[in-house]
C-alpha cells in the first residue's frame, strides 16, 4: 500500500515539475500558460486550490518580467546628448582706430537636449538652452529657457506625418560652417510652438503644410540688427489668434549630391498680412566630394507700413556660402535651426574651412527714410575637432571666424570670433 502511494505521489510531482517546466520554458505554451494547467485540473493531478496558486504565481512572474524588460529597454529608447560652447568677441566699428574697438569674453550656450523613442512611430524631443552668459551686448543672464519640445508621429513606411510643438518651423534651412549664424537665419528664423501635416515622397520630397500663433518672423527680422530699428518701428499689437501658416516643400532630385527646398510663410500685420518667400539649395559636387556648397534666398512679398513710412519696403536677403572638407564624413542631416542639425555639423565635419558672402536688399528703407541697414557681409573661418571618440559621441572642438560688414550710412565693421566648446 505505502509503495502505491510512493508510486502515486513520485507520479504527481513528476509531472508538477514537467508542467513547471513547460510553464516557463515550453513556446508551445509561452503563449497559454493556461492550457496545460486547465488539462492537469481535468486528470485529476492537480486540485483547484493548487491549480489557482500556480495561475496566480505565473501572472505575478510575468509582470515582474515586464517591468524588467522595459527597464532595460528604457535606456535604449531615451537619447540625452548636450552642448557647451565659450566665445571670445572682438569688434570694431566704423573704420574707427583699435582704441575705440570692443570685446568680450562669454558662454556663447549650454545646451541638454533629451528625445525619446515609444516605438518605430511616435518619438519626443526637447532642448533647454541658456544663452550669451556673461555677454554685455546680448545682455544674457544664467536662466535655463525651452528652446525645443515637440512630439513627432512619423513611420517610416507611411508617407503622411504629424510635428507639433516649439521648434523652429520649416521655413528656411539656414545651413551654416561657421561660428555666426547667416542673415537669413538672422531675420527669419521663426521659432515658435506650431503644428505641421506633411507629406513624404520618392527623391527625399517633402510637402507640409504649418500653422502657429503670432507674428514671430516680423518679430524676429526686427530684433536681427539688420537695419536701425531705433528710427524704424511697427505699429499695432499681436494678434490673439493662430493665423500665421507656412507652406513648405522640398526635395533630394540627386540622393546625397542636391538638395532644393522652397517656402512661403504669411503672418497678420498691421492694415495688411506679411508675406515672405524662402528658396535655396544644397549641392554636394560628385566630382569633389569635399566639397558643400550653400545658398538661401528670402525676398518680402507684401509688407505692412512701418511707423511713419509712407509705402512699404519690400526687403530681401541672399545667403551664397562655400565649405570644404578636410575630413570627410557622411553627414544625414542638414540645416542649422534644430540642436540635431547643428550638432551634424560637428559630428560629421571634424576639420573645414569655409566662406560666405551676403547681400541685404532693404526695399529702398535708407534711401527713404535716413536710417542705416546693413548691406553686404563676408565671412571665412575653420573649425577643427582635436577630440572625437566617435563611440561615445564626446567632442571637443575650437573654430574661429572672421566678418566683414558694410552697411548704407553707417560706415563698415569688423568682427573676430574664437569659439571652443564640447559635444557629448
Amino acid at each position: 500500500m505505502q509503495k502505491r502511494v510512493l508510486s502515486a505521489c513520485c507520479v504527481l510531482l513528476c509531472t508538477i515539475v514537467t508542467a513547471a517546466l513547460l510553464l516557463t520554458s515550453s513556446p508551445a505554451f509561452a503563449g497559454e500558460p493556461g492550457a496545460l494547467l486547465d488539462i492537469l485540473l481535468k486528470k485529476g493531478l492537480i486540485s483547484k486550490q493548487e491549480y489557482d496558486e500556480l495561475a496566480a504565481g505565473r501572472e505575478t512572474a510575468e509582470r515582474e518580467e515586464a517591468v524588467a524588460s522595459a527597464g532595460t529597454e528604457l535606456p535604449d529608447r531615451v537619447k540625452v546628448e548636450g552642448a557647451l560652447e565659450g566665445e571670445y568677441r572682438w569688434m570694431r566699428h566704423g573704420g574707427s582706430s583699435a582704441g575705440d574697438s570692443a570685446s568680450d569674453l562669454y558662454l556663447r550656450s549650454l545646451e541638454l537636449s533629451t528625445g525619446i523613442r515609444l516605438n518605430e512611430w511616435i518619438s519626443a524631443s526637447s532642448v533647454l538652452i541658456s544663452e550669451w552668459i556673461g555677454d554685455e551686448l546680448n545682455a544674457g543672464d544664467e536662466m535655463l529657457t525651452v528652446d525645443e519640445a515637440f512630439i513627432t508621429l512619423q513611420d517610416e513606411g507611411f508617407p503622411l506625418y504629424l510635428v507639433t510643438g516649439k521648434r523652429t518651423q520649416p521655413f528656411g534651412l539656414f545651413e551654416s560652417h561657421l561660428i555666426t549664424d547667416p542673415m537669413t537665419q538672422d531675420g527669419y528664423e521663426t521659432k515658435r510652438v506650431g503644428l505641421t501635416a506633411g507629406l513624404t515622397g520618392p527623391a527625399g520630397t517633402d510637402l507640409s503644410v504649418t500653422v502657429y500663433k503670432g507674428e514671430e518672423q516680423m518679430n524676429h527680422l526686427f530684433e536681427s540688427g539688420l537695419f536701425d530699428t531705433e528710427s524704424i518701428s511697427r505699429t499695432g499689437g499681436e494678434t490673439n489668434d493662430v493665423g500665421s501658416f507656412i507652406v513648405s516643400a522640398s526635395a533630394s532630385p540627386l540622393e546625397d549630391t542636391l538638395t532644393i527646398f522652397a517656402a512661403y510663410l504669411s503672418e497678420p500685420g498691421s492694415g495688411g498680412r506679411n508675406e515672405t518667400l524662402n528658396a535655396g539649395f544644397n549641392l554636394v559636387p560628385p566630382f569633389l566630394e569635399s566639397l558643400r556648397l550653400d545658398a538661401e534666398y528670402m525676398k518680402a512679398l507684401r509688407r505692412e507700413r512701418y511707423d511713419g513710412a509712407g509705402r512699404e519696403f519690400r526687403e530681401g536677403v541672399i545667403s551664397v556660402a562655400a565649405a570644404y572638407e578636410l575630413i570627410l564624413r557622411e553627414r544625414e542631416i542638414i540645416g542649422g535651426g534644430l540642436f540635431e542639425e547643428r550638432r551634424a555639423h560637428i559630428v560629421s565635419e571634424p576639420l573645414e574651412v569655409s566662406l560666405r558672402y551676403e547681400y541685404f536688399d532693404d526695399g529702398g528703407l535708407t534711401a527713404d527714410t535716413g536710417a542705416w541697414s546693413v548691406k553686404y557681409r563676408f565671412s571665412t573661418g575653420a573649425r577643427y575637432s582635436f577630440y572625437n571618440d566617435e563611440p561615445s559621441g564626446l567632442i571637443a572642438f575650437a573654430a574661429v571666424e572672421y566678418r566683414h560688414t558694410g552697411t548704407r550710412a553707417a560706415g563698415k565693421n569688423d568682427e573676430f570670433y574664437a569659439k571652443m566648446g564640447i559635444n557629448f
